[in-house]
């Protein structure tokens, strides 16, 4: 079986097939690139038994984009949403309708890879750090934002100048954007290690695994506590184990 995979993200859309949890090439652009989506569809010559989709977009765009797969396609479109049952994962949401179905399925993701306890890191326009225990409970997690909002935040409501030249190797700011930009990865990187480090926190005494996730995962992955480990296209992943049937 063939599955079509569409994430519709924050920031960009993705298109994959996979015939089980592995997937081909991943296609991407930009919203003002639509047009190359509906291209892309109106050529796919893959044959496609299933379609499943995830959305974090509005509605109204969402639909086009649905639409837009059932024609092209002229199969029906499986919109993964918050409330539907995951593989091998349980929401922790007081309100589960709230939590994000990026966040959800890149859980999904991890959660294929181990059955030990986790944290994900997606870091992308903005980034989320989830914690699941062995059983696959999500315990809950953070939103924060990412490298670029965290920068134009301040750079929006204060008179930070408007530099944009970093210190790369820094480890602490000596000049004005190279703090701001520490500040944030340090932010993340601290949350992670403050209920990873410890594992009596959360775990009861078992070693999480960390994977990080999104276009900003290299900014991060060196100095996340092990073991971790890299796993691009969190939300594709998800989709492709859920398209497969469950999870490892």
């Amino acid at each position: 079986m063939t599955a079509l995979l569409v994430d519709l993200g924050n920031s960009l859309w993705k298109m994959t097939h996979a015939g089980d949890t592995e997937f081909a090439e991943v296609v991407a652009g930009r919203y003002d690139e639509l047009s190359e989506l509906y291209s892309a569809l109106a050529h796919y010559e893959q044959p496609v038994d299933s379609v499943w989709l995830a959305s974090v977009v509005d509605p109204d765009r969402t639909h086009s984009v649905v639409e837009a797969l059932r024609r092209s396609l002229v199969v029906e479109v499986r919109e993964v949403r918050s409330t539907d049952p995951m593989p091998n994962l349980v929401s922790g949401y007081r309100k589960p309708e709230q939590l994000g179905i990026d966040r959800l399925l890149a859980m999904v993701a991890a959660r294929a890879c181990t059955q030990a306890p986790l944290c994900v890191v997606d870091a992308g326009t903005a980034v989320t750090i989830d914690f699941v225990d062995g059983s696959g409970q999500h315990l809950g997690g953070f939103i924060l934002p990412g490298r670029r909002l965290f920068r134009q935040c301040l750079l929006d409501n204060t008179s930070i100048p408007r530099d944009e030249e970093l210190d790369e190797p820094a480890t602490l700011g000596r000049d004005t954007p190279t703090a701001v930009a520490l500040a944030g990865r340090y932010a993340v990187i601290g949350i992670v290690e403050h209920f990873v480090a410890d594992p009596q926190l959360l775990f009861s005494g078992a070693r999480a695994h960390t994977f990080v996730g999104g276009g900003d995962a290299d900014q991060f992955l060196s100095d996340l506590p092990p073991p971790c480990n890299k796993l691009d296209h969190l939300v594709l992943r998800g989709l492709a184990v859920m398209a497969a049937g469950g999870g490892s």
